[in-house]
């Protein structure tokens, strides 16, 4: 069967940095400490309508079918496993992206989309033209410049490298698609590669952000860099990637 793809890749790393390589084969479910118990199904569901992904109606205290297909069109949106069910992970991701519309709209960013945070959102609406609902949904966030998506937060990223999302994004989808399927926990059982640009050993994402165990931005950023500096562009890296057997970049 050859080398597995990440292994493979760890052949390249300098002695010092393969040295790590050990320690960082099991990386934790999440490497910090969560700034929230788990949420209500409530508060779920409140911060899920607050972002668009469940109507106000469904904001009902059940853990029902309509929350848990709200839950996972927003686990796909953020790189985490699309199994509907509400654990640590989803509620970091979700309170992540409520707290960056919150910083947005002007209003302290505690991640939970109250009422106070419907209404600073609702008058940010009035005054960028938007449709004054208080609820951050796709055309909100676009408009706040604030990624819905793991792809969205590559494609905001492309300007620091001189790429084109026209260009370039296809390739990096399809890269990434192969590597981790844009999983944020992703990990190689064989090498311990991690994230969604299976990076070997996981905590060279480090470099890029201290949260990279569980921060798609963090991840993103690292791996932008790391095509950038070795390929130049994610369809040199693609290329590369399709020509190597097992797949490796």
């Amino acid at each position: 069967m050859g080398i597995p793809a990440a292994t493979r890749r760890s052949l390249r790393l300098p002695a010092a940095a393969a040295g790590l390589l050990t320690a960082a084969l099991l990386v934790p479910a999440l490497s910090t400490s969560q700034a929230y118990a788990v949420d209500s199904v409530r508060w779920e569901q409140t911060n899920l309508a607050g972002l668009g992904y469940l109507p106000q109606s469904g904001i009902d205290g059940v853990q029902g079918p309509a929350t848990r297909a709200a839950l996972k069109e927003f686990q796909q949106d953020n790189g985490l496993a699309e199994d509907g069910a509400y654990g640590d992970r989803s509620e970091l991701a979700l309170h992540r992206q409520v707290e960056a519309v919150q910083r947005k709209a002007g209003v302290a960013a505690d991640g939970l989309y109250g009422d106070g945070t419907k209404a600073a959102v609702k008058r940010w609406q009035g005054g960028h033209g938007q449709g004054a609902d208080g609820i951050a949904g796709p055309a909100t966030m676009a408009a706040m410049g604030v990624s819905r998506t793991v792809h969205q937060v590559a494609q905001s990223q492309f300007g620091a490298h001189g790429w084109t999302v026209s260009a370039q994004f296809g390739c990096l989808k399809s890269l990434w698609t192969g590597e981790s399927n844009w999983k944020v926990y992703a990990t190689n059982p064989s090498s311990g590669a991690y994230g969604i640009p299976q990076s070997l050993p996981g905590n060279k994402m480090t470099a890029a952000g201290s949260d990279w165990a569980n921060n798609p931005v963090t991840q993103i950023k690292w791996g932008l860099g790391y095509i950038d500096d070795r390929y130049g562009t994610p369809c040199k890296a693609y290329e590369t990637w399709k020509t190597r057997s097992p797949h490796w970049y």
